[in-house]
């Protein structure tokens, strides 16, 4: 599955646990810079280890 966020054509590897929205399956650069949102959990897939190094 793609990163949820627009014109990202990277694979979702991380699953963004967000209070205030509905969670979100996003690509690891989008994860680190979304996750330092207060309250957003950052939750990466154990499948998906190579991914998370891109």
């Amino acid at each position: 599955m793609e990163c949820t966020e627009p014109d990202c054509e990277r694979a979702g590897t991380v699953e963004l646990h967000i209070p205030w929205d509905d969670n979100r399956l996003v690509c690891a650069p989008h994860a680190r810079v979304l996750g330092r949102q207060d309250g957003v959990v950052a939750d990466p897939s154990p499948d998906s280890g190579d991914e998370l190094l891109e």
